[in-house]
């Protein structure tokens, strides 16, 4: 029994532990928008905004078939687009992030699709995936409320 003893006092270390740790009451998880949440989706949304308010000048570009600009502007402007959207999905309840991460997921496919596209010189393909890319950034920017 001696032996068992240290085994023992750790055992019950470890399950007073636990018990502490996952023992709390469990969190609430919002419902509906609260005065905070919206305060991050306000400070977030102007950036993601204004990249969609700049999309006309990546269809102009696209149009005069300036490739080396279509994809220039990608990679430069748009750049941010990602890490920008992704911080503002991670602002809207629990129950729109799972459709606001896919819907964000379709946009950057379709911008990759877009950029392929202009290194191949594809103006048809170019033009679609530029309409399903800004079909995508609106249907986002659906899901975000109006603050």
């Amino acid at each position: 029994m001696g032996r068992f003893r240290p085994l023992l006092g750790i055992l019950l270390a470890v399950v007073a532990t636990c018990l502490v740790a996952c023992g709390g009451p469990a969190a609430k998880i919002p419902t509906t928008y609260t005065p905070e949440i919206l305060q991050q989706v306000e400070l977030y949304t102007p950036g993601v905004v204004s990249l969609r308010d700049r999309f006309p000048e990546l269809e102009s570009y696209i149009q005069q078939k300036d490739w080396v600009n279509v994809q220039s502007f990608i990679h430069g402007p748009m750049g941010e687009m990602r890490a920008r959207v992704n911080r503002l999905a991670a602002t809207l309840l629990t129950k729109d992030q799972p459709k606001a991460k896919a819907v964000a997921k379709e946009l950057y496919t379709h911008l990759e699709r877009l950029d392929e596209a202009a290194a191949e010189g594809q103006q048809v393909l170019a033009g679609q995936e530029y309409r399903n890319a800004l079909d995508d950034f609106d249907a986002f920017l659906n899901l975000v409320p109006t603050v």
